[in-house]
């Protein structure tokens, strides 16, 4: 949300004085008229680490957190030294939400000569093996306020700038209110070929009195500079200039989002309306008006916005016990002011109730999706395009697959069949592709490390390029970090 210590302070000021207005109005969580359901979904398993997940900078807020083999963590900081004074990104990396993190460091910030001299917020996913990260910059005494930029990244560490460098999304000046934050505060989800886009404009004419608001983009494009729709009154729509900041999903500042396969609706975390902890909000997949949920509660001190730990591509996690019916749902937040600092988690599991076994094999797939699965007796499977992966042998399992768990047989057969992986299977190559196994299923499955292919016992066979693209092509399979 904040930019610079001394700006910060008068941006935080600014949200906070507006913010005091609603935290004791009735939780709606929707836009005006929208159906909501009566009853919230169960929940158990209420967990919290009240602080103390980073060692800390002179503020560390609005995290972005991974679920991915390890615990990766992406956050708004100011470590002492750097070369461009204001906000950096940070990283570090834990065994589990509660953390400890370490190896804590800046990996992104401001440049001197730049719109972003100082950037903050960042909302990470994974797509195809790119990291694209959102995030919000601008520059001290700037009349264009916040704007929000994209870097992308191979391993999340090094980034390099998208969109030639420039703003992929700036304030819309539709109003000129008190708060002159501008358009920030980005939160990314990728679902079906989609990129899907929550942020903050205070300029915005959808926004409220005092500039919260939630405004929804979705584009097959990262930069979203083509093919966007904008989510408006009416539902989707093609961008244009009137109305791209005309309605408001939900109201707040500073929220997280993330896709749940399981109840096959987005998941907003706000703390907008509550002092005592997180308003989960539910929209409906394609209409964001619709709550097909009540919203939900978790418990727990906050100073600035939660961070959902998700999957790679922002979607909701599998449970560790394999059961559809079970969603985690973790949150890390500030906890200490002023400035926001001193990260806690905080979260539960819902129980939206429905087995394996109830829902359809595509549901099931989509809900393991990412996740090496294992049952006594069947082969070690890797969960891929809602399909399963079968190996036979245990290195290439281990190299492909970040998170693993344990299904039951019901479960596991109730993912479609995708393809097998047996040791020696042949593998191809061609002048300008990269390296294939050959499935089944009559498809090449690329593989961006040798080590996958010698860790299956395989070699490489060259083919012509005409043999090569006369193959349909299957998903990739990637060496995780």
């Amino acid at each position: 949300m904040a930019i610079t210590s001394v700006r910060r302070l008068a941006i935080l000021v600014g949200f906070a004085l507006p913010l005091l207005l609603f935290l004791f109005l009735p939780t709606t969580g929707s836009a005006a008229g929208s159906p909501q359901a009566e009853a919230p979904l169960p929940t158990d398993s209420y967990r919290a680490d009240p602080g103390g997940l980073v060692p800390g900078t002179a503020y560390d807020y609005a995290p972005s957190v991974m679920e991915d083999r390890t615990y990766r963590m992406w956050w708004c900081g100011q470590p002492q030294g750097d070369s461009v004074p204001g906000d950096d990104i940070m990283y570090a990396e834990a065994d589990s939400p509660g953390g400890p993190f370490r190896q804590q460091r800046s990996v992104f910030n401001g440049r001197s000569d730049g719109w972003d001299q100082h950037t903050c917020d960042p909302s990470v996913l994974r797509v195809n093996g790119t990291y694209y990260m959102f995030y919000g910059g601008s520059v001290d005494n700037s009349p264009r306020r916040t704007e929000i930029g994209l870097a992308t990244s191979t391993d999340g560490i090094n980034w390099q700038r998208a969109n030639g460098g420039q703003p992929i999304v700036s304030p819309s000046f539709d109003v000129n209110r008190p708060n002159n934050y501008g358009a920030g505060q980005p939160s990314a989800v990728y679902r079906d070929g989609t990129f899907y886009l929550l942020f903050t404009d205070t300029t915005g004419r959808g926004a409220g009195d005092n500039g919260s608001g939630q405004f929804a983009w979705r584009s097959a494009d990262p930069t979203f500079q083509k093919g966007v729709e904008v989510f408006t009154a009416d539902g989707w729509r093609p961008r244009t200039d009137d109305n791209d900041r005309s309605f408001s999903v939900i109201q707040g500042f500073s929220v997280d989002w993330q896709y749940s396969d399981a109840l096959d609706a987005f998941i907003v975390a706000s703390n907008y309306s509550r002092q005592d902890g997180t308003v989960l909000h539910f929209l409906d997949r394609n209409d964001l008006r619709v709550h097909p949920y009540a919203d939900g509660f978790v418990r727990g001190t906050w100073t600035e916005g939660p961070g959902i730990v998700s999957r790679p591509d922002k979607h909701a996690r599998a449970s560790s016990t394999g059961d559809c019916g079970r969603l985690p749902i973790d949150l890390i937040q500030s906890t200490a002011t002023f400035p926001p600092r001193n990260p806690g988690r905080f979260g539960l599991d819902l129980l939206p109730g429905k087995a394996c076994t109830k829902l359809s094999p595509k549901r099931v797939g989509a809900i393991f999706e990412g996740y090496g699965i294992q049952v006594q007796g069947l082969p070690a499977t890797y969960v891929t395009n809602g399909r399963r992966l079968q190996f036979e042998k245990a290195e290439p399992y281990l190299h492909v697959t970040g998170q693993r768990i344990g299904v039951s047989s019901d479960t596991f057969h109730r993912i479609p069949y995708g393809a097998s992986l047996r040791a020696g299977q042949k593998a191809v190559a061609a002048t300008g592709r990269p390296g294939a196994f050959l499935l089944d299923d009559g498809r090449l499955w690329p593989v961006n490390s040798d080590k996958l292919i010698t860790g299956n016992g395989s070699s490489l066979t060259g083919v012509s390029l005409n043999t090569y693209d006369s193959y349909p092509v299957g998903p990739a399979l990637r060496l995780r970090p």
